[in-house]
């Protein structure tokens, strides 16, 4: 082999395991994360209920208040990896973005809760974000409802506030792709609504965009509960994807 071919060869190989290193990296990094939430999980435990100044924690989720008190509640999709606190820190909206539990940065973040939705006054929706990870964690799995079949089987989804009271089991009423600009009011200026009037606009727009029809029926009184994510449908990286849901009562 000449020396030109050589240098070559060798240029290629480290490229290849330098890509192969990034790769491996993203990966246990992404691991790393997510076993630190799921190891969250245990530290719910029946235990009395704690009074705040916000409100009375219930008991398993005490703990968890005490390690991070930023933790709204927990979203539970069962059947896929969605299984995390909601964080929510209102001077400060997009904080859990690239950050941990333990508020370290983190990649993947954690699921937050937008800040103009307010589980201590009456608003109408409850809008969730999560990143969507290519090691399939975070909202990841939530594209799954793109697919009717999916959605047969998977009809509900559990949102819990720690606060007592705030405990709940919610229905999906509708699953769509969107998109993001200044104009698009369909999903992300309706995260606080209370007048009847924007309830049923914002109804009206996620139906008319729905992948299919739940027949799952909704009326202003109703609380709903909205998951976005990223899509990339898209290529200007502006894709979302959403599911809203409607709490049981």
């Amino acid at each position: 082999m000449s020396l030109g071919r050589k240098i070559i060869f060798v240029i290629a190989l480290m490229v290849f395991v330098g890509a192969l290193g990034a790769i491996v990296n993203h990966y246990v990094t992404g691991w790393r994360a997510e076993k630190a939430l799921t190891d969250l999980g245990e530290l719910k435990t029946e235990q009395e209920d704690l009074v705040t100044d916000k409100g009375v924690v219930i008991g398993k989720y005490v703990n968890l208040y005490k390690k991070n008190s930023d933790i709204i509640g927990w979203i539970t999709v069962d059947g896929t990896n969605i299984d995390y606190p909601v964080m929510q820190t209102q001077d400060d909206p997009e904080f859990y973005l690239r950050r941990n539990f333990d508020k370290e940065y983190s990649v993947s973040g954690v699921p937050f809760l937008d800040a103009a939705s307010d589980i201590f006054k009456p608003t109408s929706n409850w809008l969730l974000y999560g990143h969507n990870m290519k090691d399939g964690t975070m909202f990841h799995d939530l594209l799954e409802y793109a697919d009717e079949d999916f959605y047969k089987s998977h009809k509900t989804i559990k949102f819990d506030t720690i606060y007592k009271g705030g405990q709940g089991e919610y229905e999906v009423l509708a699953a769509f792709y969107s998109r993001i600009y200044p104009e698009d009011k369909t999903v992300y200026n309706y995260a606080g609504i209370t007048s009847e009037k924007d309830f049923n606009e914002y109804l009206q727009g996620v139906r008319a965009l729905s992948q299919y029809d739940t027949g799952v029926e909704a009326e202003h009184g109703d609380q709903l509960l909205t998951l976005s994510t990223c899509s990339y449908h898209v290529e200007d990286r502006m894709g979302r994807f959403a599911v809203v849901a409607k709490r049981i009562r």
